[in-house]
């Protein structure tokens, strides 16, 4: 067993071992958000959902701690030059799972271990509020993913040295530096090889009007996997290529993994509670492509949580009320409660552009040039859905945009009614009458969302 200093450490090494910790969390954060985005694993993204949102938390809380040590809640400082170069050992693995297994099996454990040592140090009368912290941060730790099979690997490490009292004196500035645990975007995240992805230009089986006869285990399959799935791996991917966000963007960010992984599990639960199975239809990439054209950290941003999430707190409400209108209570309470979960986030996005970019007006001039590029990769913004004027407005856009966003779906609805003209109706018989559907609801379930 490794034993630690008896001695209360004075404020300063406590400050240098904090610093430490808070670090290493978030250094394994943006590493764990990495394997999240390249994992075939589906049982494991979902797994490193959580992890990412209890890292962020802990990165939070110990940073909440540090002002109280004469330092500022924003501050990271890593132990040593050898324990950045372990962390880039580890974002250094090319194979995922393996790269996995090196988190949970050693990196994880020893951040615990280093948790614990400097926790048995701090008298809790002397500095009550770091026992307190600590005592938080090593329960949340605890629900960490835990490596299959073998036990976890331990021993002595620079952050376990230094937390325990054996490291001596502060060491002198690191100048070894960290390297992103991501380098670039993907073309794909990793998925499972037994999903088939859907080719452009033919339509999945199985998913067509939203009326009452429609099998929705299909739409719940295309939602959970073209939108929650891959909106979570946006969000890892923003956490692991950008660490020079601000911090309060990045614990949005992390909050947003893990909802977004959340939301996954709901549908996928729901489906099969419903006789649908994982793998029954194509998987599709539409939002991971235009995000994939985001050339900057306002850019990406904007594309996923602006416009993106954007419509679909429209569509959301249309499916949730289609929903109660048929009947299916249980499906359309999981959907009021994902879409109170993406005001949240577009009021995020919001925020953080105007803070990012320096006013509405900067934000609002960058989301006219996304549109422009997006629509000259044949992927154009399209509102064909009613304008949610009431969570659009909850989520940060103003009036004003509110109303140019009711005009240009108007002008689309317009459009797609001069379309539907023109096309030659083939003859009804009695055996053609189509299902009833309720009024106003979009009908294409493939665009309903993003």
């Amino acid at each position: 067993m490794e034993t630690t200093d008896s001695r209360i450490p004075l404020v300063h090494e406590n400050q240098y071992a904090t610093e430490g910790l808070r670090f290493a969390c978030i250094r394994l954060m943006e590493i764990a958000s990495a394997v999240l985005v390249r994992t075939a694993s589906t049982e494991a993204k979902v797994a490193l959902s959580q992890d990412v949102w209890g890292l962020a938390q802990c990165a939070d809380t110990l940073g909440q701690r540090l002002p109280g040590l004469r330092s500022k809640k924003e501050a990271a400082r890593p132990i040593n030059a050898a324990y950045v170069q372990l962390c880039n050992d580890l974002a250094a693995i090319e194979d995922p799972d393996r790269q996995l297994d090196r988190l949970t099996r050693v990196a994880y454990a020893d951040l615990r271990a280093a948790t614990a040592a400097l926790l048995v140090r701090l008298d809790p009368l002397v500095d009550e509020a770091g026992h307190q912290c600590l005592t938080w941060v090593l329960d949340r730790l605890g629900t960490l993913h835990r490596p299959l099979g073998d036990a976890e690997e331990g021993g002595p490490s620079p952050l376990f040295d230094s937390c325990a009292g054996r490291a001596g004196e502060a060491e002198p500035p690191v100048t070894v530096t960290s390297t992103p645990a991501l380098t670039e975007i993907p073309v794909r995240p990793g998925r499972d090889p037994r999903l088939r992805e859907h080719r452009p230009g033919i339509d999945p089986a199985g998913v067509g009007e939203l009326s009452s006869s429609v099998d929705i285990t299909d739409p719940l399959h295309d939602v959970a996997f073209k939108i929650e799935l891959c909106a979570a791996e946006i969000c890892a991917t923003l956490l692991a290529l950008h660490p020079e966000a601000p911090w309060g963007l990045r614990h949005d960010l992390a909050r947003q993994v893990r909802d977004e992984g959340r939301h996954f599990e709901l549908l996928i639960t729901r489906m099969r509670e419903l006789g649908g199975t994982v793998g029954s239809h194509p998987v599709r990439f539409q939002i991971w492509d235009k995000f994939r054209l985001g050339r900057t950290l306002p850019e990406r941003i904007l594309i996923e949580q602006r416009l993106g999430e954007g419509i679909g707190l429209d569509g959301g409400l249309r499916v949730y009320r289609w929903l109660q209108q048929i009947g299916d209570t249980r499906t359309a309470t999981i959907f009021d409660y994902i879409n109170a979960d993406e005001v949240t986030h577009v009021g995020n996005a919001n925020h953080w552009l105007e803070e990012l970019l320096g006013g509405a007006d900067e934000v609002r001039e960058l989301d006219a040039r996304v549109r422009d590029l997006l629509a000259g990769h044949d992927m154009p913004v399209r509102h064909m859905i009613p304008i949610n004027v009431e969570d659009r407005a909850l989520s940060g856009f103003s009036a004003e945009e509110i109303a140019a966003l009711q005009e240009e779906w108007a002008r689309e609805r317009a459009a797609a009614e001069q379309k539907a003209a023109r096309q030659p109706r083939a003859p009804r018989t009695s055996d053609d009458a189509p299902a009833p559907r309720p009024t106003g609801v979009h009908t294409n379930t493939h665009e309903y969302l993003h």
